[in-house]
């Protein structure tokens, strides 16, 4: 099993609510030294469409949630906690419509909305609303065990 980076207890998280993509190769060429590898992927949060713009999914600890919150958190506080991050993220200039590939900004009316894919792959994403009806289109042929993410940029926000 390989895991970069990620902390043992957020990947638990994910493994606990299911949303793990597990993908198992074997190497049947020489039974005497078969290889079975096995690779877990989380769910990502996407900055853009591209593929340089995945990240791993933020981990509550880091911003300042108590080290035992993942015991108590739902899926629901997770998807807050992310939007709370993407906001950040979109105060710093760094987040684009997953579909048209426009900068976010926090105007006073947000026209976007973060949006959690379970197919093909888990992931977040921030998307225009006018945007959404070709989501689909842009998430096809996308293969979640191709896609490689870095660290989540770190935000100074607190909890209310």
């Amino acid at each position: 099993m390989r895991i970069e980076r990620m902390r043992n207890e957020l990947l638990n998280w994910f493994a606990r609510e299911k949303l793990l993509l597990t993908d198992v190769l074997t190497s049947g060429d020489d039974p005497e030294h078969d290889e079975i590898k096995i690779t877990v992927k989380p769910p990502l949060v996407a900055l853009s469409r591209a593929d340089s713009d995945f990240r791993e999914c933020p981990d509550p600890v880091d911003f300042g949630y108590p080290p035992d919150c993942l015991d108590y958190m739902t899926l629901d506080d997770m998807h807050a906690f992310v939007l709370s991050w993407y906001e950040k993220a979109v105060e710093a200039g760094l987040v684009k419509c997953f579909v048209c590939n426009k900068i976010l900004d926090m105007g006073d009316e947000k026209p976007w909305d973060a949006v959690f894919v379970s197919n093909p792959m888990y992931c977040w994403l921030l998307v225009h609303f006018d945007c959404k009806r070709y989501l689909n289109r842009d998430l096809r042929g996308r293969h979640p065990f191709e896609v490689s993410s870095a660290r989540p940029e770190y935000f100074d926000f607190f909890l209310d």
